[in-house]
């Protein structure tokens, strides 16, 4: 190969065949970038320009290698074999730019770079083959097959490195190391080829004369150059007019702000000197006036601020104008025409200064905010008070408590804290609903709210609670005096229109200095707020050290609750259930009794309650129902058992199941299973929980209605639902000899036999009472009279006393 480069070629062939492929592939690829940069036929036309710039370059530099190449015999060039070799270069770089933009990424190149490198190497052979010399061409393969090779690896190269994200605009970099591929194919291929003189050979077919090619590659180059001039040239036309459009839509998009800027906000502008502004129509609007109606001065600005905001908006116009703030900013108040403040903000610069640095005049725009601000005093009005009774709410309860605890040991003044509850709401919010509730709710808070100071806060934590802070007491008596008010105040009879509403308020007391930390002082408060409604309820407690001990001892007993029923404390007692003619044994009412293994007996009264707040006693009240059912299913079959359920058990979705498997797992009837509700059960969410009854009555269990008379709306629920049994209440059945109340018992049997329910009389204690209870009709009587809650083997052994008096 060396030996062909320097006995066989002139001198000035190899730099200017590589000067001439290098100019060619250059221009080339700016073609190809304004191709890609265009669309439709532009984008096609522009390929086929850069085709041909890079296929006739690179048939230019093989030609003049020919034309530099000696072999010591004389040489000519047939037309048609010299034509075609130009098209094979010309459609193989067509192929290559397609396949390299179809492509991704090396996958492109690779397949570029294989269309290429054999396109070059067929435009080589064809052109070899068509020169006439007397003589044969020896052709060294192995040589052909490794020039090839290299000049796919470097054409592979380079259209990789057109296709790197940051090295793919190297137009000098991509077009060297092609020029380099094409020399080493074309170089290498020339070495591989030996002329045989052969004298016996003449010329068979037209030829160019040497001179004749070299016009031709001339014209050639100078339609190249050509090319390349125009290139250029569509580039900076391409480039001059993408700058253009985006100053264009860079203009059309600041007029745009601009005419929003005039119509939404008011323009402004102070000419220093004189203290003249200048003020566009929306600035006058926006306060009311027509245009041009107000004296366009500074003095007039000034008047219209308001007086909290004028030393502020002075002071940030004069850091503005001397230099402290790049911008004037200002928010303030601006007086209307119809006499209201209005929030606006203004924004200005200065625009013109003197020589030395003096402002002469500033411009600006004015953006009415009184809706923002508006909404912003609405959000931190909401997130610090109650949304219904419009008072404070716990956040700011707790600041304010804060407050004055930090305050005190500068005034040295004591206050107090004051923890309230309402007594009854609860009853009147489920009788009549919520929207009665809440309108009870705003006429106390403001009933509170007028026994109170100025100075003092009130807030409602929620649901009826609410809590007081009294500021600057003397003592316990003005704490006293205001608690007492409170209460007078509150039991007032509210008229709601359809219904007049009756409730009291419990209050607890807790003052400081004695605590000093806001916290323990409001807990101290609400343990005596717990005092006063176990104490009687519409009354207020001061907070004594001995109350931690019952809230301890509640806390106590709610943990222990947990524990008694994992390790089995609790029992069932039978209260047995007598016929009241017959005095037959009809069934056994389970009840429910906890033996503390510390505290002994608690009372059901005292547990619960815990129970049911702490929601224990779900799991509590599906236990005694499996216990229950499983007693009775050693009973005779004419005997039945009754369960408690609480209201607690009847919202909960897992009531109907837990009696299905506590039945089936003590293989009982439904029949002989009796359900006991009370009517308050039925008064919160009451559509599910008839819902749920009726679902349970249609298994064959029965529903008794308990302490019937004490709640609020017993006729309508007893007309809703067939209940199967009604219980009187005890406290009827304790005052039976009083007419007035005997009438009522009588009223309730004769409700029952007219809706087909039997009926039971509770607490029979006495034989006065039993005769009272058999006078009315009563179907059947419980009470101590007849027998106490006893454990499961004493009622055994009555059941079998009344088979032996049966048999006997």
């Amino acid at each position: 190969m060396f030996s062909c480069l320097v006995d066989q070629h002139a001198a000035w062939v190899v730099p200017l065949a590589g000067l001439v492929c290098w100019v060619s592939l250059h221009t080339a690829l700016q073609l190809n970038r304004q191709s890609l940069d265009s669309e439709g036929t532009a984008r096609r036309t522009w390929l086929l320009a850069a085709s041909f710039c890079a296929g006739a370059g690179i048939w230019c530099t093989h030609f003049i290698g020919m034309l530099g190449y000696d072999p010591g015999l004389s040489i000519d060039y047939r037309i048609d074999g010299t034509l075609l070799s130009l098209l094979i270069a010309v459609l193989a770089v067509l192929a290559a730019l397609v396949a390299v933009r179809a492509g991704s990424g090396l996958l492109g190149a690779a397949l570029a770079a294989l269309i290429l490198g054999p396109g070059i190497a067929a435009m080589h052979v064809v052109g070899m083959l068509s020169i006439q010399v007397p003589g044969l061409l020896a052709w060294d393969r192995p040589m052909l097959c490794g020039a090839v090779a290299g000049g796919c690896v470097l054409a592979a190269a380079a259209f990789a490195i057109h296709r790197h994200p940051r090295l793919g605009r190297s137009r000098l970099l991509v077009a060297s190391v092609l020029t380099a591929s094409v020399a080493v194919l074309h170089f290498t291929a020339m070495a591989a080829v030996e002329v045989v003189p052969d004298l016996t050979r003449a010329a068979a077919a037209p030829s160019i004369p040497r001179l004749a090619l070299s016009a031709g590659i001339t014209a050639i180059m100078l339609s190249i150059l050509g090319f390349g001039v125009l290139a250029l040239f569509a580039d900076r036309m391409r480039r001059a007019n993408a700058a253009l459009r985006a100053s264009e839509a860079a203009l059309r998009l600041s007029e745009e702000r601009l005419a929003l800027a005039v119509d939404a906000d008011g323009l402004w502008e102070i000419t220093l000197a004189t203290g003249e502004m200048w003020l566009s129509d929306r600035w006058f609007t926006m306060l009311g006036y027509e245009p041009g109606e107000l004296h366009a001065h500074t003095e007039t600005w000034e008047r219209l601020v308001h007086p909290e905001d004028r030393a502020g908006t002075q002071r940030l116009l004069t850091d503005h104008l001397e230099g402290r703030s790049p911008v004037y900013e200002c928010e303030h108040r601006l007086l209307r025409k119809d006499g209201d403040w209005c929030w606006v903000l203004a924004r200005g610069k200065v625009v013109t200064r003197t020589p030395c640095g003096r402002p002469l005049r500033i411009v600006g725009l004015q953006f009415d905010t009184t809706v923002r601000r508006e909404a912003e005093r609405q959000i931190a009005h909401m997130a610090l008070h109650d949304a219904l009774t419009g008072l404070p709410n716990r956040v700011l309860f707790r600041e304010r408590l804060n407050d004055q605890f930090a305050r005190m040991p500068i005034t040295g003044n004591a206050f107090a804290v004051l923890a309230c509850d309402l007594d009854r709401f609860k009853a009147v919010n489920d009788t009549y609903g919520h929207p009665a509730g809440d309108a009870l709710l705003k006429v106390i808070a403001q009933r509170l709210r007028s026994v109170l100071r100025a100075t003092d806060t009130i807030a409602r934590l929620g649901g009826d609670e609410f809590a007081i802070i009294l500021g600057q007491i003397d003592g316990p008596q003005s704490a006293e005096i205001v608690a007492q008010r409170l209460i007078e105040a509150v039991e007032r009879p509210v008229d709601l229109g359809s219904f007049v509403a009756g409730v009291g308020i419990s209050i607890g007391i807790a003052t400081a200095p004695e605590e000093r930390d806001a916290d323990d002082l409001f807990k101290k408060a609400d343990i005596a707020l717990y005092r006063a409604k176990a104490e009687g309820r519409n009354t207020f407690r001061y907070y004594a050290p001995d109350m931690d001990a019952g809230i301890a001892g509640r806390s106590g007993l709610e943990r222990d609750l947990r524990a008694g029923l994992r390790a089995g404390e609790f029992q069932l007692h039978y209260q047995p259930v007598f016929g009241a003619e017959d005095a037959d044994l009809r069934g056994f009412e389970a009840l429910l009794r906890w033996q503390h293994p510390g505290l002994g007996p608690i009372s059901p009264a005292e547990f619960i309650p815990i129970a049911e707040e702490s929601g224990q006693i779900v799991p509590l009240g599906e236990w005694a129902l499996r216990e229950a059912c499983r007693m009775a299913a050693h009973w005779p079959d004419d005997l039945r058992v009754s369960v408690n359920v609480s209201a607690v058990q009847l919202r909960q979705p897992g009531l109907e199941q837990a009696v299905i498997d506590a039945l089936a797992a003590a293989s009982l009837a439904a029949t002989r299973l009796e359900l006991e509700i009370t009517e308050s059960v039925l008064i919160r969410d009451s559509e599910a929980s008839m819902a749920c009854l009726h679902r349970l009555r249609a298994l064959g269990v029965r529903i008794a209605l308990d302490d019937f008379g004490t709640g609020y709306s017993s006729l309508s629920y007893l007309r809703r639902f067939p209940f199967d049994r009604i219980k009187i209440d005890r406290s009827f059945i304790r005052d039976i000899a009083d007419p007035d109340t005997a009438a009522i018992v009588r009223a309730i049997v004769g409700i029952g036999s007219r809706l087909g329910a039997a009926v039971t009389a509770e607490g029979v204690e006495t034989a006065d009472q039993l005769r009272q209870v058999r006078d009315q009709d009563c179907t059947e009587i419980q009470g101590f009279l007849f027998g106490r809650p006893m454990p499961a083997e004493e009622a055994v052994r009555l059941i079998e006393g009344r088979a032996a008096l049966r048999a006997a």
